[in-house]
């Protein structure tokens, strides 16, 4: 009799710290309460937003719904938090999705929300300001030069000797607004010192102006072939190789701009191109949505603005890196960003939704957090919108039955055994339960 009672009082303590268990978890969960967009105003806007539970948080924005890669924190565990979010155009509309974390780091994720800065206001006049200016090449007879400013602005741009002064300044109007400028002078005297002034102008009227010095070669150099050195990578065995992308390094002796021509076919060069958008003497161009392990043919086409001098290189080649960690087909993985992927084949599908995510019948603790170089090896695949088709690599069975599956192609494949299961690297806690109305083809055994 005595022993019946312990046995009742041993489940009635496992059931009544069960319940208290799985009520502390439904206590934890972060809920919000409020989100708002406040002061839009001088390129910022503030976000604020409420938790029901003490949480620090991530802000994660950007002007494209597929890529929030701008981000700011709220890092102080509080139930009302307020970040400033900088760097705003005007007339764009910016998406922006709230992380919250609390103490015991769990997280939860607010839906993509939207404002816009169509009618963003300027409290105060705000002079444009010169983030960066530099001569990239100056000859006997012409000068190229970059600058960039901190907002669009166009520009009217004066130069003049010592003898002529800056009363007989002669100028050039570059009438397009843009942040990253560029111009180029021709025509001047050897050996000479040019005074340059830059007025930059922004949409609203303010400017701000910057000066600057060149100094003339005295030697003709009006005939020097364009020349293409240093050309990196050679060979499969380099620095600038990755899996799905190529770094292209080399050197021209004048300014130029250039542009890759490449394929996987020697002497085509058809499939893409990508072009330079400023003179250089140091160029750098990557090379990207690569396949691992491929070897590309590659040739350099450049063209100097100043001396109106044009040259291809020789047909080159490389081979990318292979993959550096292969993982399974229907793998969730996550980087150090907020995006959960899903993994098939050689790209990442990105799941737009915690509703997505959770109407495959995914666990939160399936996921699986990876470096970024790793994550970056895998190509950006279509996202996943809708819950209508399960993916490959996904495990399933039907409700009726004790067999598991492996969905391949349209097809789900049955493991021959437990053994093979295993073998293959599965895990049991990991297979879906599916209705026995979804119908598949059955393919061979795994």
């Amino acid at each position: 009799m005595k022993s019946w009672r312990n046995n009742i009082v041993f489940v009635l303590m496992i059931l009544i710290s069960t319940f208290f268990a799985t009520q502390a978890i439904a206590d934890s969960e972060i809920h919000f309460k409020s989100i708002e967009v406040l002061n839009i105003e001088d390129g910022k806007a503030t976000i604020r937003w409420v938790t029901d539970s003490k949480t620090k948080g991530v802000v994660y924005f950007s002007d494209s719904i597929e890529d929030l890669n701008r981000q700011t924190g709220y890092s102080i565990y509080g139930l009302t938090h307020e970040v400033v979010l900088t760097g705003l155009a005007k007339k764009k509309t910016y998406y922006f999705k709230i992380v919250a974390i609390d103490q015991a780091q769990i997280q939860k994720e607010a839906f993509v929300q939207s404002f816009s800065t169509k009618n963003m206001e300027r409290t105060e006049l705000v002079k444009p300001i010169f983030l960066e200016q530099k001569v990239v090449q100056t000859t006997s007879n012409a000068t190229v030069f970059f600058w960039k400013t901190n907002e669009m602005t166009n520009a009217v741009i004066s130069y003049w000797t010592e003898a002529q002064g800056a009363s007989k300044a002669k100028k050039i109007i570059v009438r397009n607004f843009y942040v990253n400028h560029e111009a180029s002078v021709r025509r001047l005297k050897a050996s000479e010192r040019y005074y340059f002034r830059i007025d930059a102008k922004d949409k609203s009227g303010n400017m701000s102006s910057k000066y600057f010095t060149i100094n003339t070669h005295n030697y003709n150099d009006k005939d020097l072939s364009l020349k293409i050195q240093n050309i990196k990578p050679l060979s499969f065995d380099n620095d600038n190789l990755f899996t799905r992308r190529a770094i292209i390094e080399f050197k021209t002796n004048l300014a130029t701009k250039v542009y890759i021509q490449y394929d996987v076919v020697p002497g085509k060069y058809k499939k893409k191109s990508v072009v330079s958008t400023f003179n250089s003497i140091n160029h750098q161009i990557i090379l990207s949505d690569l396949e691992p392990n491929t070897t590309y043919y590659y040739r350099i086409i450049t063209s100097s603005n100043l001396h109106r001098k044009k040259l291809n290189s020789r047909g080159m080649s490389f081979t990318t890196a292979p993959l550096s960690s292969k993982l399974k087909s229907g793998t969730l993985v996550k980087g150090s960003d907020y995006k959960v992927y899903v993994i098939s084949g050689n790209e990442k599908l990105w799941i737009k939704t915690a509703e997505i995510f959770s109407g495959f019948g995914y666990k939160w603790d399936w996921i699986m957090q990876v470096d970024d170089a790793i994550l970056r090896e895998y190509k950006e695949g279509k996202s996943i919108t809708t819950t209508k088709k399960y993916l490959d690599g996904t495990l399933v069975k039907y409700s009726n039955s004790g067999a598991v599956y492996l969905i391949e192609a349209g097809k789900i494949r049955p493991f021959s055994s437990a053994e093979a299961f295993l073998r293959e690297g599965y895990n049991w806690n990991k297979v879906i339960t599916i209705s026995t109305r979804i119908r598949y083809k059955i393919g061979s055994y795994l």
